[in-house]
């Protein structure tokens, strides 16, 4: 269940109808997970400063399951802040990003751990 959430001051009519499914996409290509599987969720207006100032500013928050370590964080950071900077106008350097791995045993689908319908049940439910 990789996720991507922005926390933003930029107002709702500053983000374009495209840009959660935009991320979806992104965010499945760079995690090399499945696009069915991936959320993404825009928090929009918030009061929010960053370094004091109220300029456009956000924070981005991603969780997966595998797919981040060390060795391939700042190609993931990259893609996202590139994306971001570009669709909406943040600038890079107001963009601070939280990468956050998950386990499957404490992430849940269909009611039950992601550990027992991969390792448990080798996938049998998830077509």
């Amino acid at each position: 269940m990789p996720r991507f959430s922005l926390d933003t001051n930029l107002p709702a009519s500053k983000i374009p109808e495209e840009f959660l499914d935009e991320c979806t996409s992104i965010l499945s290509n760079t995690l090399g997970k499945r696009r069915t599987y991936c959320i993404s969720t825009v928090n929009p207006g918030l009061k929010m400063t960053l370094g004091g100032s109220n300029e456009p500013c956000g924070f981005i928050q991603v969780t997966c399951i595998g797919n981040i370590t060390p060795e391939i964080n700042n190609q993931h950071i990259g893609i996202l802040t590139d994306y971001v900077n570009k669709a909406i106008g943040i600038p890079k350097n107001r963009i601070f990003v939280d990468l956050h791995p998950n386990e499957p045993e404490t992430t849940a689908y269909l009611g039950t751990t992601f550990y027992q319908l991969y390792y448990v049940e080798k996938q049998r439910r998830l077509v």
